[in-house]
């Protein structure tokens, strides 16, 4: 594996290239408070094909945005990052924000994605009471390990954080490493201020492939094939083996699209 950065309009953007293959290379986002790891489990040995991690924004080994910010620019981030790789064409794989991104970017550019997974994908704005939640806990950055803890409580089952507690003391490091500044403006850019993606996912003329838990806060997608599996908001991490399924199957739609 080779390790780099991008230069995009939200600043440098870690990259994690494991070159495998000629077929069209697999891009991989994260969700809110994870990193790039996230998805390491599933590398080139699956799908033998080319793997790109991508750690978001302010996220692992990416830097710091230094202003406010939002998902539209993310899609330009996404775009900059094909480019700079000189990537004419991909499988996208998003987890949460990386899932908004990927369906905004296909959306826009549908000639750059042969297929999307889309895992734990939030298309609807937050409810009244989601809402205030999220706003309430914003309060709480400034103390970023006590936030982070009562994040992955939201974000995973109860049985799984029992049996990997790892998981939450992950998160505490990871947002203990960032101003709580920088967290404030991902809460408000990919949580509070994200649009309604209804549309995008109803006009959507790329393959795409959803997941879901059975717990997860999101819903299910109209309009789109979609997979339930067990545990919360972060599949990758509580159902290995459906998400492991469900990237091949995202191949399966990719290679029907050519």
């Amino acid at each position: 594996m080779r390790e780099q950065k991008v230069a995009t309009v939200l600043g440098g953007i870690s990259v994690t290239i494991d070159d495998r293959g000629t077929d069209q290379p697999i891009v991989l986002m994260h969700g809110v408070f994870l990193d790039k790891t996230l998805w390491m489990d599933y590398d080139s040995n699956l799908t033998g094909r080319t793997h790109i991690y991508v750690d978001m924004p302010a996220h692992g080994a990416s830097d710091n945005v230094g202003r406010d910010w939002n998902l539209e620019e993310c899609v330009t981030m996404l775009m900059e990052i094909l480019d700079g790789l000189n990537i004419k064409s991909c499988v996208a794989i998003g987890h949460s924000w990386g899932s908004m991104t990927a369906l905004r970017a296909a959306t826009k550019f549908p000639e750059r994605f042969s297929a999307l997974g889309l895992f734990n994908m939030p298309f609807k704005p937050l409810t009244r009471l989601r809402r205030l939640g999220f706003t309430l806990q914003k309060l709480m950055v400034v103390f970023p390990r006590f936030y982070a803890r009562q994040a992955a409580k939201s974000l995973y089952t109860p049985e799984l954080l029992r049996s990997r507690p790892e998981l939450s003391e992950q998160m505490q490091e990871r947002l203990a490493m960032r101003p709580p500044k920088e967290i404030a403006r991902v809460i408000d850019a990919v949580l509070l201020n994200a649009e309604d993606a209804s549309t995008l996912v109803s006009n959507l003329r790329v393959p795409a492939l959803a997941i879901v838990g059975e717990s997860d806060y999101v819903g299910v997608p109209a309009g789109v094939e979609t997979v339930s599996v067990a545990g919360g908001h972060i599949s990758p991490h509580e159902a290995t083996s459906e998400t492991r399924q469900a990237i091949l199957r995202v191949l399966s739609l990719a290679a029907h699209s050519v």
